[in-house]
């Protein structure tokens, strides 16, 4: 038997006999309150439902040539973290509510290609904007736990509310189009406020699922959420207002955008007031 097999072999019995200590205990959750802290990454995936752009071709089968690409989910990456409060019924059932703070990034590139007939020279510009706009976010879920026992999975939904704190921009250009950011031509915009040109509220579905493993004095979790937006992001007021230049020196103003965000959350866990008083794991009884 070599080292590798003997080492699956330990850390699978450690596994198995881990697992079924677990099992000796359940949870008596019945009428008691967590406090909670979470915190973790987010992925945006912003849904364009309008488009703008400051040109537009005169050109009739040109159409969508100066439309906007986006960065895929994996590359807006952001951060949240909050505090939670979780009260237990019956049957497994329990309220789950959180008050956090969530910043939530995309990107998207534009790209301009000019030629000066006269002097018969080209000009171009590639240009990747990226954005982070920041939330006092208030989610209210209703959670459902499948088991009773230490490790307990479970599914919880509801609704959130998003209220915009700030939000910036910043702009990375080079003179290459070819949709990435070549290093040795690369400048960058100094970084700007554009919380005026965001919607201040914002509410929708949130949904995921989650598990938790309980012990006498904390529970420690991990669990995935998905937000679905309902309202506008972009304040359709302030898109041409160009206060910061962006029309006029970078050929660009905001889409209309509705948020879609992948929540990944760590999370710890007490039972409120005399946590090993309120003996919420309680040994079998064979």
């Amino acid at each position: 038997m070599n080292l590798i097999t003997k080492y699956s072999l330990i850390v699978q019995v450690s596994l198995i006999s881990f697992f079924s200590y677990g099992q000796n205990y359940y949870m008596n959750k019945n009428g008691k309150s967590y406090f909670g802290l979470t915190g973790g990454v987010n992925y945006t995936i912003p849904k364009v439902t309008d488009s703008y752009s400051v040109l537009t071709s005169v050109e009739g089968n040109e159409a969508g040539i100066y439309e906007k690409k986006y960065d895929k989910f994996g590359l807006n990456q952001a951060v949240q973290f909050g505090i939670r409060y979780n009260y237990n019924f019956k049957f497994g059932f329990s309220i789950v509510a959180d008050f956090g703070y969530q910043a939530q990034s995309f990107g998207y590139y534009t790209d301009y290609s000019w030629s000066d007939t006269i002097n018969n020279q080209d000009f171009q510009r590639e240009m990747h904007h990226l954005q982070k706009v920041s939330y006092f976010s208030f989610p209210l879920m209703l959670r459902l736990d499948f088991t009773k026992s230490q490790f307990m999975p479970y599914l919880q939904a509801g609704l959130f509310m998003d209220f915009r704190h700030q939000a910036k921009k910043v702009i990375n250009y080079d003179n290459s189009i070819d949709s990435k950011e070549t290093e040795n031509q690369l400048s960058s915009s100094s970084e700007v406020s554009i919380t005026d040109f965001m919607q201040k509220f914002n509410m929708g579905l949130i949904g995921g699922a989650g598990i938790q493993y309980h012990t006498k004095f904390a529970t420690f979790g991990l669990e995935s959420n998905f937000r679905f937006g309902f309202m506008k992001v972009v304040n359709d007021d302030m898109r041409y207002s160009d206060v910061n230049g962006f029309a006029l020196q970078y050929l660009d103003v905001f889409d209309q955008l509705k948020w879609r965000n992948l929540n990944i959350n760590l999370t710890v866990s007490i039972p409120i007031s005399n946590g090993v008083a309120m003996n919420v794991l309680r040994k079998r009884k064979y």
